[in-house]
This record gives C-alpha cells, structure tokens and sequence, in this order.
C-alpha cells in the first residue's frame, strides 16, 4: 500500500510540474504572440495624394465656379466651402488627420493632380483650413510641393522630388501615391506604392491609411 501511495503522489507530482511548466509557456508565450500580431507603422519618405476624389469630392475644374466662401467651424477648420453657385463641398472626413500624422512623422507631402484648372484648385487649397501643431494653417501650407496638368503622375512627382531633394531618383526614396483613378496604378512600375482610393463617399479614409502603413515593406 505504501508504494502504490508513494507511487501515485510521484504521479500526481509530475502532473503538477507538467501543468506548471505548461502554464508558465502560456504566460510566456502570450504577448509573444500579442506582439506578433501588432503590426509596425512604416512611414514613407514621400506621400503624393490626388485632389479631386481622393481629398475632396468633386471635379474642382468642372463642378467650381469661383469665388468660395468659408464655412468654419467652431475650432476654426474650414471643412466645407461654398462656391459662387452655392455648391458645397465639404472634404473627406479623415483627410485632415491623415495628413497632419504624416506631417508629424517627417513625411514630405505632395499634391498632384491633372486638373486643367489648377487656379480652382489652388484656391480649394487656401480655402480649406487645418488645426496642425496648435495652428490653423491653410491645406496650401501642408503639402510641400503642388503639382498640375495633363500628364502621368510619375512626372508629377519626379518635378516635385527635383524642387524638394534636387534629384529624380523614384528608386532611391520609399514614395506612394492615393489616387482614386485605377490607370496611375502605372506608378507601381518605378517603385512607388499605389494606394488606391476606391470609395467616392469617403475618399481616402483612415483605415485605407492604415492598411497601407501597416503592409509598407
């Protein structure tokens, strides 16, 4: 009796250890895991966005008739601005958020876009207005570089890395581009990511954002 007493206290000891050692794997292993899961933010150097339907929603050279007026609000933003028709147009909603963390991550911003009326456009650019480092700035003041006309993004941005680096190396820099037009997917031919703006009621939202930043090798 006494050594099957003896024997079944070892048994019972070994399952105690086992269920210890078990238990101190779970614990160990579990922000492994959690942290395996949480997945680092890479910021590019350079981020080129689109106007219209990726920052605001509307052709600013056919839908426009200046002069616009601003509509502020209480925080002093100016989200939405009425044209001399009494067409509004409010920006996308993450717009401002999107770029004012790109902005505070060393990200140089470019605006690029085909519009055959860039002086609507740049008058868009002053009109709305951002809360930016304690500052109410105007749009215009956010990006660095604006670029206009008829032509591929590409050489958009290639005239925007010669004013901001003095060179037009797309290889040597981490760049993307939010378009809503799936044809400047072409960028992705010289390196630089496209992040395609699909959704014409919300333009480019934070969690498209946030996709791209996660997935950014």
């Amino acid at each position: 009796m006494f050594e099957l007493g003896t024997s079944r206290r070892i048994v019972s000891l070994v399952l105690l250890v086992v269920s210890a050692i078990c238990l101190k794997k779970t614990i160990h292993f579990g922000p492994i895991l959690e942290q395996g899961s949480d997945h680092k933010m890479k910021y590019p150097e350079v981020a080129t966005f689109d106007l219209d339907y990726t920052v605001w929603p509307c052709y600013c050279d056919s839908h426009i008739s200046p002069p616009l007026k601003p509509i502020r609000g209480s925080s002093g933003e100016v989200r939405t601005v009425v044209d001399a028709s009494g067409y509004q147009v409010t920006i996308y909603p993450d717009i401002y958020r999107i770029l004012a963390d790109l902005k505070q991550n060393g990200v140089k911003l470019i605006s690029a876009s085909r519009t055959w009326a860039p002086d609507v456009a740049q008058q868009m650019l002053k009109t709305f207005k951002m809360s930016y480092n304690g500052s109410i700035i105007p749009l215009s003041e956010v990006f660095d570089i604006s670029e206009w006309g008829e032509r591929s993004k590409v050489g958009h941005i290639r005239d925007s890395l010669k004013i901001i680096y003095g060179d037009t190396n797309l290889n040597k820099r981490d760049i993307c581009l939010f378009d809503d037009e799936g044809r400047n997917k072409e960028v992705e031919r010289y390196g630089i990511k496209f992040v395609y703006v699909k959704d014409p009621e919300r333009g480019a939202t934070w969690k498209l954002y946030q996709d791209y930043l996660k997935n950014n090798k």
